[in-house]
């Protein structure tokens, strides 16, 4: 665990780095720019300081670093023309070098001409190289916290430039904090697989990882994802690396109308452990196929041609393992509650018991947007017959651009889903029958009161009270008749 002092450290150094890409004017997605050096920093910092450079980032996986491509070899050339290129190609010589880095750097350009002229791009591109040649984004074995310093970089880096444009590759940027309390949420354990569909980031595989590590002291979890665009496909390899992760398996697809996450066979692979954060009400999902899709996924009903929420629902729950099973997808609140196609599809999941709690989470919780979302937790090994509703609005602390789940926030929010007892204005145990009785609506304000109580009047206080009130303003005005006399107004 690094000190705080360390964070404060490693953050500051990390904005320095994203201001040295703000002066870019033209249209460039600074992420890959300040991940990519970010990553060539860290395998330059633990591998040797000459020669051919190897890195043990985990005990079956080796990445070199070439000679001639390192960082500080960049570094000690900056104030040369052409940083451009040199760093493209100490990049490309690092993947060719490396099986498992294959593709990483594709559509990563340090020479684009998108960053301006060649001037403006060794300006810009050394600035970023002095930012990341401090102390304190030191990742020397050395100093003994190298991979903890470097995990901490890269989401200090990635929320850093979320909150600087809003999303990131197209797609909200999940909150570390909510990341974490879904892998608490569902206890994965070392060497569970676990899926994620729409992995963004990849933050929330890397969360059920570390946290399946802290409970058992092991290797971690298994980790397959996959991932629409191309840049945030990247962007999730390098924070893998980062992290440690290296056995991860991340695809590059869309995974509705063709998912990579199958067998050799070419049926959905199944997952222990299931998360996912998916975009919210798209509209161009597949409902064109989805009648006749292979796998099967909406056999419960198709969604909305409007709508594709439910069908990255739908996809998650066919991705569950059978008795075993497990998954939290983050929601819009509109998903609770929604009729036709929506619903139909919601009676099923219920009917079938798969729905096992749903937790409202506090407004603002993502940057540059009101929109309030859920965690929607679905099991294949349920044994009560009850749906856990958790009221956590007030569950925050403000921040500058968006609230925050503080520590025991997430640590109240995952004990009472694991206890299961009412909590006035906070949970409730349903039963699906009440649950079906309110036409299957799921809104957590239809089974959880959370408006405070008003208090109990006492009348007699209040006469009494109200007495001496009039007894003081009765004594004011005497004195103030008194007054007015002495000075002739009287």
């Amino acid at each position: 665990m690094l000190d705080p002092q360390r964070c404060d450290e490693i953050r500051a150094h990390v904005w320095r780095a994203c201001d040295a890409l703000r002066s870019i004017s033209v249209p460039v997605d600074i992420k890959d720019l300040a991940l990519a050096m970010l990553l060539l920093k860290y395998l330059s910092d633990v591998g040797p300081t000459a020669g051919v450079g190897a890195t043990r980032l985990d005990a079956s996986n080796r990445i070199v670093v070439p000679e001639g491509s390192s960082f500080y070899d960049l570094f000690e050339a900056r104030l040369q023309p052409g940083n451009g290129q040199r760093i493209d190609d100490a990049l490309s010589t690092i993947e060719k070098t490396n099986v498992e880095l294959r593709g990483l750097f594709d559509g990563i350009g340090f020479d684009a001409t998108a960053l301006g002229s060649i001037e403006q791009r060794d300006r810009v591109l050394r600035q970023l190289l002095e930012a990341f040649q401090t102390s304190g984004l030191s990742f020397s074995a050395n100093s003994g916290d190298s991979a903890d310093a470097a995990a901490f970089a890269c989401d200090s880096l990635i929320m850093r430039l979320a909150d600087m444009s809003g999303r990131l590759g197209g797609e909200f940027i999940t909150p570390p904090e909510v990341a974490h309390l879904m892998a608490r949420l569902l206890q994965p354990s070392d060497g569970d697989a676990v899926g994620d569909p729409c992995c963004g980031s990849g933050s929330l595989l890397i969360a059920c990882s570390q946290q399946a590590r802290q409970r058992s002291a092991g290797s971690g979890s298994s980790l397959y994802g996959q991932e629409k665009h191309g840049s945030t496909w990247a962007l999730a390899k390098i924070n893998m690396v980062l992290h440690g992760e290296m056995r991860a398996q991340l695809e590059w697809g869309d995974t509705l109308r063709d998912p990579k996450l199958v067998t050799p066979e070419g049926r959905l692979r199944k997952f222990e452990i299931v998360v996912s954060s998916p975009p919210f009400s798209i509209k161009d999902w597949g409902h064109e196929i989805a009648e006749h899709d292979i796998h099967g996924r909406f056999q419960r009903g198709v969604p909305p041609r409007a709508s594709g929420d439910y069908a990255f629902i739908s996809h998650m729950v066919e991705m569950l393992k059978p008795k075993t099973g497990r998954m939290a997808v983050v929601v819009s609140l509109g998903v609770l509650f929604r009729g036709a196609a929506e619903r139909q599809i919601r009676k099923r999941l219920l009917e079938e018991n798969l729905i096992d709690a749903v937790i409202a989470l506090p407004p603002k919780m993502f940057s540059h947007t009101a929109i309030q979302v859920a965690i929607l937790i679905l099991r294949v090994d349920r044994t009560d017959d009850g749906v856990l509703f958790v009221d956590a609005g007030r569950c925050y602390r403000h921040g500058k651009l968006r609230n925050i789940l503080r520590d025991s926030d997430v640590n109240a929010i995952e004990s009472a889903y694991h206890s299961r007892r009412n909590v006035s204005r906070f949970t409730r145990l349903v039963t699906r029958k009440e649950i079906a009785a309110n036409d299957f609506d799921l809104s957590v304000s239809r089974y959880v009161d959370a408006t405070e109580e008003e208090p109990e009047l006492d009348l007699a206080a209040l006469r009494m009270e109200r007495t001496q009130v009039l007894a003081e303003l009765a004594s004011l005005e005497t004195k103030l008749a008194t007054l007015m006399k002495k000075i002739g107004h009287g």
